[in-house]
């Protein structure tokens, strides 16, 4: 199974406001129940657009809730496999048998040191609160060793990364999002006329693509019939997929 697209913890905390500003603006009755500070568990953020997405909420918005509740679901993605190497790794560390560790996640003594080191090698390159301001990515330029396995795989893919991330720009100037909605756009339109690629270009790459897919613009699209955009959006997908998966041996399976 392919690697899912790393998401940083800003892009689950965008996901969780956004949900809230949405369901704000049309006035959800019932909208108290949501958790909508930044640091809410995404699990109790899904919990609700399950249970409060009915007739009466406007299609657009159940829509955009879709995409932002697959950013949230990727991240828990994530947390589960980081959570899973902690306690796998803990129990090794802290003398249990490997036979009785595997036997909780169904696999043997091999399975056990298997699956620790495909998780390892996973998450080798995971930094889920990656500081990303511009200050602290100048920073991370001069202080910070580099990643040479990072380094370079986004110097190969250069040019197909300026491709994307113009024509990301170009079709948020298409569907003429308004400048509050287009943060972290603009925030990609600097890197990308600086010619910046590191590590951090891809979380930004992620949250400008968010802005995209949900905007009310982007889901009148007729989703029949799919344009440049989604094109667009999946080749963003597929290379944060990539990106990902630097480093990994062969994914973990699903649990």
């Amino acid at each position: 199974m392919a690697i899912r697209p790393r998401v940083h913890r800003s892009e689950m905390s965008r996901a969780i406001l956004i949900i809230a500003k949405r369901r704000l603006k049309v006035d959800d009755p019932s909208r108290h129940h949501l958790p909508d500070a930044p640091d809410s568990d995404p699990r109790e953020v899904l919990d609700y657009l399950q249970k409060y997405s009915g007739p009466t909420i406007p299609r657009w918005v159940l829509q955009a809730d879709v995409c932002d509740a697959l950013t949230l679901n990727n991240w828990l993605w994530w947390e589960d496999r980081r959570r899973e190497l902690h306690f796998l790794t803990a129990g090794r560390d802290r003398g249990l048998f490997l036979t009785q560790i595997g036997v909780q996640v169904g696999v043997g003594k091999q399975g056990v040191i298997d699956r620790i080191d495909r998780l390892e090698a996973l998450l080798r390159y995971d930094r889920p609160d990656e500081k990303i301001s511009r200050a602290a990515r100048q920073a991370e330029r001069q202080t910070q060793e580099r990643r040479p396995v990072e380094d370079a795989w986004l110097d190969a893919h250069r040019g197909e990364l300026n491709r994307v991330i113009c024509d990301l720009l170009a079709a948020a100037e298409r569907l003429g999002l308004a400048d509050e909605d287009r943060e972290w756009l603009d925030e990609l339109a600097v890197d990308g006329r600086a010619m910046v690629l590191n590590p951090a270009t891809m979380v930004i790459i992620g949250l400008a693509a968010a802005e995209v897919r949900t905007s009310p613009f982007m889901l009148g699209l007729d989703s029949s019939r799919p344009c440049a955009v989604h094109a667009t959006l999946q080749r963003v997908e597929r290379l944060r997929a990539q990106f990902a998966g630097l480093g990994a041996a062969p994914a973990p399976p699903p649990v």
